[in-house]
Order: C-alpha cells, then structure tokens, then sequence
C-alpha cells in the first residue's frame, strides 16, 4: 500500500484535502528525510518555509526520487523547486511552475507572503506577486488599467519587500511607478474586489494529480518518479541529515528523534563510553574480517586492524614507536603501561566514519532497539516540553544565554573526574571535542539543572 503526502499552507487556507492524502505543514528542511518513505509513496510540495527556519534542500528532494518516490511540485515553494530539479525526475505542475521553468519568473520572492501562524489559518498579511500579476493582466484585458501601467506597477513592486505587497498599498507605489496616487488606489481597490488567486488553483491541480499519481501507486507496477541521471552522492551533509531526520522503527514523525535520544546517552549516561568503545571495536573488527580476512578473532581484532592498515607497528613485535598515542591518554593512562588499553582508547577516541556513512547510525542501529534507548528518548521528549514551557513563563528565556561555563561545569560533575581530563570524556563520549560536548548538552541543562530527578 503507498501513501501520499501532501505539504501545504498558506497557498490554500482552508483547503479540505480529499481521503487518502496525509496533509502536513510547509515543509522544511529534515520534513522529508523523516517520512518512513518507500518506493512507489507519493509527495507533493506546495508551501515551505525560508526564513525562520532552514529551506528544504534540493538533495533531500534528490534523495526521495532515488528512492523511486514520486515527488511533484506546484504554487510555492513547490513550484521552485520543481523548475530547479523537473530535469532530476520531479515533476511540476500548474502556471507558477511553468512560469519559472521558461524563465518568465525569475525571482524567488514572486511566491512569497507574510502570513500568520497555522492556528489562525495561515492568514495572509501581504500578496504574492505572482497573484497581483494575475489581476493586472485581467485588469487589462478589462480595459480597467493600461499595460504599460501594470508594467510600471510590477516593476515598482518587484523592489518591495514581499511582506509589504499589498492592493492597499497600491497610493505608496506613486514615487516609483510615475503614477497618480488616486489611480493607484482605484486600481488597489477593483484588483482587491475581483483577486486572483493563482497559487491557490495551482496547489489544487497539485492534489488533483497526487491524487492520480496515488491510485496508479496502488497498481502492480507502482508510482515511480522519474529519475534520471547519477545517484545522489552521499556526502557527509546527507548522511548527517539523514542521520537527524531518524526515528526508530515504528515512531511518529513527532517523536523527538533518534539523534536527541542519542545525545541523551552520550552526554549523561554512565555506561556509554564503555559501550560505544566496545561497539566501535567490534566495527572495526567486522571491517577487518571483511577486508583483511580472518586473520584474527576475540578482543584483538581490531587493535590488529591497525596493524594491516598500516596505522602503528605490531605491538607484539614493536614495544617501541607509539609516541604518537600521546595526545590521545590522559596522565594516568600514559603511565600504566598496557599497550593494548592504550590502543583500544585510541581507537575508540580516534574513530571516524567514511564520508557519506551516517557519523551517528552506526551506533544507532544497535542501541534503538534496547530499553535504555527507549528512555533516553523519552528524556528528551522531556526536555524539549520543559524548555518550552519555561520559555511561555519567560519569554526572555532561551537556551542561547546560557554561558558555555555553567554547563561545562554541569558535563564534569556528571562525567567525574579532573577537569583537565573533560576533553578524554568527551572523545569517549563521541564528541569530536568537550566544546561540541557543551553545545550538545545546552538543550538539556535547563531540566538536569531543575529537575535532576527527571
């Protein structure tokens, strides 16, 4: 059974979507990565937020059509990014989309409005371009108004905040059109009283075809997207926002993510810096056995990974030439002399990903389905209730002001040990360094801080 899923806002306020598509807000950068999509589902992009939070990038869209999910876009945000990728397999739809892919739009605002939140509806405060552009041409075509006045008009709005379009606003654009106040506000008031709503139509032939696309989804041969070319390289950015954009098996979209409850472990979980060591000794062992042959079994193999790759001579045979694990141990660990503890920490401190492998699901493939996962996930469920509900108590209040200091000393307290030693705990911990480590834990300080029970 495919599904369909449908981002759309502010282009069609009230909009009633039909049975079978699952409606979500304007899509933002992560939305997509996180949809428990297969090959033959079904995604249409309308609106998508810009400014107060991070675009959807084209290569989560990329992403999508390599999994042979069918991606359309019209009206929005959705129609600019169909024009940018329709040659990568998505598919636009409607006048906008058509528009920007000849070129007769241009710029991004055209689409843009200021609206309220989706409480209110989504409703509007400004006018879309593309939608005045609309009524002029039927302004004309009316005898209303002349067409080189419209030219002037569009032009003298092209260089206004798109927040500030508007038909009643039509007096202000005297200055910089060359025209009559009073003409303007006349011609503000018919386009007002006969509106054109472009994006609105464009994101309703948008539903027409997921519709579509759906039942023939529901078919033996499936709902594919075109792609078209080379596969998405996955780059470090890709595997990293898969890597945030992952639920466990099972989960709502809203669950708060499996990156967060990793975070939770990493960060206050006493045991974690055991376990993630043996779990990174144990890749390494699986890697070594993959690509070295079986040449050692048990606890060493990784340590003689090391050895077939070159990294550092055979321990065994070479007592000497490990100056280099230096900046890797602590006092205490220098002095104890165990060769093998000392490479087994620099192995785990050291490790690194291959670029495009997700630096986060090699572990989060084998701590998701433990219990202790499952309560760090509600932790962090916690955490993000209680700094939101702080922040409605104080609006002044924002994680940001918290000084990198207070939660540093929160982090030694936790870990123990010197402070001298918080960078080790840190690597232990897979941080790539005790700062990384504070602004990892600056979501959670308020609740640990307040609630250390929690």
């Amino acid at each position: 059974m495919t599904t369909r899923h449908l981002f759309i806002g502010p282009s069609a306020p009230g909009f009633v979507p039909p049975p079978g598509i699952v409606v979500r807000p304007p899509v933002a950068a992560g939305d997509l990565l996180a949809l428990p999509l297969t090959a033959g589902d079904t995604v249409g992009i309308v609106d998508g937020y810009f400014h107060q939070v991070r675009a959807v990038p084209h290569k989560e869209i990329l992403a999508l059509l390599d999994r042979g999910v069918t991606v359309l876009g019209a009206a929005s945000t959705g129609a600019l990014r169909a024009a940018e990728l329709d040659t990568f397999g998505m598919r636009g739809v409607g006048q906008i989309y058509e528009d920007y892919r000849c070129g007769r739009l241009d710029a991004d605002d055209e689409v843009a409005l200021l609206h309220g939140p989706p409480e209110s509806g989504y409703r509007a405060m400004s006018e879309p371009l593309v939608n005045i552009r609309a009524c002029l041409a039927a302004a004309v075509r009316d005898g209303v108004c002349a067409p080189e006045a419209a030219e002037r008009i569009i032009a003298a709005l092209r260089s206004v905040p798109y927040a500030l379009r508007s038909y009643q606003r039509f007096p202000e654009l005297a200055g910089t059109s060359g025209l009559d106040p009073g003409e303007l506000a006349a011609l503000g008031r018919h386009c007002a009283r006969n509106r054109r709503d472009v994006k609105r139509a464009d994101a309703l032939a948008l539903v027409e075809a997921l519709c579509a696309d759906g039942r023939s989804g529901d078919s033996a041969d499936g709902a594919v997207g075109d792609r078209t070319g080379d596969p998405v390289p996955r780059t470090v950015f890709l595997a990293d926002w898969e890597d945030r954009a992952r639920r466990p098996p099972g989960e709502r979209p809203d669950h708060p993510g499996s990156l967060t409850a990793l975070r939770v472990l990493q960060l206050f979980s006493p045991g974690f810096p055991a376990l993630r060591r043996d779990l990174v000794l144990a890749l390494l062992a699986r890697e070594c056995a993959a690509s070295c042959g079986p040449r050692q079994t048990g606890g060493d193999a990784a340590i003689r990974h090391g050895v077939h790759r070159g990294v550092y001579p055979d321990p065994d045979e070479h007592p000497d030439g490990f100056d280099f694990l230096r900046p890797w141990l602590t006092d205490e660990e220098v002095a104890c002399g165990d060769r093998r503890r000392q490479l087994r920490l620099f192995l785990s401190r050291s490790f690194e990903t291959e670029p495009g492998t997700g630096r986060e699901s090699v572990f989060l493939d084998d701590l998701e389905p433990t219990e202790e996962f499952a309560r760090a996930a509600r932790t962090a469920a916690a955490c993000r209730r209680f700094t939101d509900e702080l922040t409605a108590e104080r609006p002044d209040f924002t994680v940001d002001r918290i000084s990198p200091e207070r939660i540093a000393e929160l982090l030694v307290q936790q870990w123990g040990g010197a402070p001298a030693e918080a960078e080790f705990h840190a690597l232990d911990r897979g941080f790539g360094s005790f700062a990384d480590a504070i602004e990892a834990a600056r979501p959670y300080y308020p609740l640990v801080k307040l609630q250390p029970r929690t």
